[in-house]
């Protein structure tokens, strides 16, 4: 079966993830900053190793684990988030969300793009978000997070021609606004959920030379 390497597995929709791809009988790596801590992700039987996804010698290093293992998936899914308004802006928090949600995912794409395009599958996906859509934008809310997925967006849709030169389809998926951490006990899509809608959209795409944005439920979304 096909291998999936998922970042931020060890809890929200990177966990389900994980479980979908296993259940269904594929081979899965599986990244976590701390994975001594990761219970609930260990006992999957996925293949856990560590990755800091904002440092480049951790990215690195799971490359050299990896070798040329071909990865049919590549699901960059690690990411963080704030609600803050424009007003509210602390600096830091913006460095550090961009650097995790906007440049790592290109990083590990880029790092691990000769593992991808050495598989059947050749998929390489980010995780985005509702929010990241410039058409529907028409508030402040979640200003740094809107951003840093916006432009994640941009990374994902101008390395897609790229990519595509090596076979590679690239993705860029809305999982819905789950009910984990991070999305919060509001959010109305139970993480499960979300992870089976995402796992349809990633088996049933085709080889494509552009990006495509779409939500758990296999519908294109607005840039």
């Amino acid at each position: 079966m096909p291998t999936a390497l998922i970042t931020g597995a060890n809890r929200g929709i990177g966990l389900e993830l994980v479980r979908k791809f296993l259940a269904e009988g594929h081979d899965v790596i599986a990244t976590a900053r701390n994975p001594d801590s990761a219970i609930e992700l260990n006992a999957t039987g996925a293949r856990v190793y560590p990755l800091e996804v904002t440092d480049a010698d951790s990215v690195a290093a799971l490359k050299s684990t990896l070798g040329d293992e071909p990865i049919d998936y590549l699901i960059n899914n690690a990411g963080i988030c704030t609600f803050d308004g424009f007003k509210d802006i602390d600096y830091d928090v913006f460095a550090e969300m961009l650097a995790v949600n906007t440049i790592a995912p290109v990083r590990i794409m880029d790092v691990l793009l000769d593992n991808v395009a050495a598989s059947e599958v050749r998929i390489a996906a980010g995780l985005s978000s509702m929010v990241a859509s410039i058409e529907k934008t028409t508030n402040d809310f979640a200003f740094v997070y809107r951003v840093s997925k916006a432009g994640l967006n941009m990374a994902l849709r101008s390395a897609a021609p790229a990519l595509a030169e090596r076979g590679v389809t690239v993705l860029a998926l809305h999982p819905g606004w789950a009910h984990t951490d991070m999305g919060g006990a509001d959010a109305p899509v139970r993480p499960v959920d979300s992870a089976e809608g995402l796992y349809n959209v990633l088996t049933s795409a085709g080889p494509s030379k552009e990006l495509r944005f779409i939500d758990y439920e296999g519908q294109t979304h607005p840039w």
